[in-house]
């Protein structure tokens, strides 16, 4: 994701400010529902709605550089939301005495939030809900909240895509597992603290470190360039995409890892919401995983050692690294999902997939791989050469493109959902008969 630029800073209600965001169903166009956004300041001059909140777009009216921008007021049944290039912030309205509202339409999707306060000459103070705080492990390093809106079929049913994203609802509290951050030693790590490193892991529902004999399959999930762990949860509400694959069959119990990528050692540190100075390559990620990472995992957690039951996937830069896990850890994984790439610029020294690859390491053709990309995302060229080159050398794999997806999170959700549902822990190699699925969702 893109970088922020704004300064950060958490508004609490204890201070003299405070903000909240409702959504509500109407039953009524456009969408079914509508989002209410409040926020109270006495000494604010302007109050915008940034970080994240889209403008929308249809299938006529875009490419992989840009969209529509369609006000969501004016939303039509098959609208998605556009390119986040350019997106102008929605303006709040002043009701006075400090009192600042907005409330739009929106249809089905998770959606993330900041209010930000007094802009001036594009500088402003980002500032989060304190009512629905972004998950994160060290103060400041996430900057946004978010929401989820249903879906809505009297409203937002169109017959050409399936725009229904309520695999990302909350599920019953009784079939909730549990998210949280977990520091760990890793030697030359810089951030959370010097040799201290940090990832986030789901545990499912029922599960125990104690439970006799229990060994759950474990799956390892990467963020992408200019991100960190905490993201798969604050800005794709992966538990509850998690808890939905479980509670309805679709995937047996499964503890997630989403660990860091950045601040590994001093040449890669990175401070959430500016540019890094390096990207660390996938190679040295790898090898300082299986050092530090892995084996704690294996040790802290009650997880399968056995190939069979361990994945590992990744979006954008982390389907890179995924990618590497496949060619240079094959026996360690039996199920890999590239989201958004595979080859990747962290991986000159790599030629594509091979014949001669396939020579040496003949289980490369033996696993669960997985691959997707939105029909407009800008790592639909390199997903579609892997697939290729997969194709050519009968490599069985499913891939799934997003008809509607861009490269941004509501494709790399679907990604998550449909990896989870059609190969994850499934017969392995795991094939679509030659052929590149879809991937519906019902």
């Amino acid at each position: 994701m893109a970088p922020w630029t704004v300064p950060f800073t958490v508004c609490l209600l204890t201070s003299l400010c405070s903000a909240a965001v409702n959504v509500r169903k109407t039953s009524k166009g456009p969408t079914g529902y509508e989002v209410d956004f409040s926020y109270f300041d006495s000494s604010a001059t302007t109050v915008a709605i940034g970080g994240g909140l889209p403008t929308f777009t249809d299938e006529f009216h875009t490419n992989p550089d840009g969209s529509a921008h369609w006000d969501p007021h004016q939303y039509q049944p098959g609208w998605f939301p556009g390119t986040s290039l350019n997106v102008t912030p929605y303006r709040m309205n002043s009701n006075g005495n400090g009192s600042w509202t907005y409330t739009m339409p929106l249809p089905s999707g998770t959606y993330t939030y900041a209010f930000q306060v007094n802009c001036v000459q594009a500088k402003c103070t980002n500032v989060v809900d304190p009512d629905n705080a972004p998950f994160v492990n060290v103060q400041g390093d996430q900057l946004v909240s978010h929401f989820q809106v249903p879906f809505d079929r009297q409203f937002q049913s169109y017959a050409d895509l399936n725009l229904n994203f309520d695999y990302a609802l909350p599920a019953p509290k009784e079939q909730r597992g549990i998210i949280r951050n977990v520091n760990y030693s890793s030697p030359g790590s810089v951030h959370p603290a010097p040799d201290v490193h940090d990832f986030v892991v789901y545990l499912p529902p029922g599960y125990s470190n104690s439970t006799a004999g229990k060994n759950y399959p474990i799956l390892y999930l990467s963020h992408g360039g200019w991100g960190n762990g905490q993201e798969w949860e604050n800005l794709g509400a992966t538990s509850q995409i998690l808890d939905n694959l479980i509670s309805q069959k679709h995937l047996e119990p499964t503890v997630v890892v989403m660990p860091s990528f950045y601040n590994l050692a001093p040449e890669y540190k990175f401070v959430y919401g500016s540019e890094p100075l390096n990207h660390p390559g996938s190679d040295f990620i790898r090898k300082i995983y299986m050092e530090y990472l892995f084996p704690y995992i294996e040790a802290n957690f009650a997880v399968s050692t056995d190939p069979k039951r361990r994945a590992f996937g990744g979006f954008s830069l982390g389907s890179s690294l995924t990618y590497e896990m496949y060619i240079n850890n094959t026996d360690y994984f039996s199920y890999f999902g590239m989201f958004s790439g595979a080859v990747g610029p962290l991986l000159p020294r790599y030629s594509l997939l091979n014949s001669s690859m396939l020579q040496a390491n003949p289980a490369l053709k033996e696993k669960g791989i997985f691959t997707s990309a939105g029909l407009f995302d800008l790592a639909l060229p390199d997903t579609r050469m892997f697939q290729a080159a997969m194709q050519s050398l009968g490599v069985p794999f499913v891939s799934r493109i997003e008809p509607w997806g861009f490269h941004v999170w509501n494709t790399w959700q679907d990604s998550l959902w449909q990896f989870g549902k059609l190969v994850l822990w499934k017969e392995l190699p795991r094939q679509s008969n030659g052929t590149v699925t879809s991937g519906a969702r019902p």
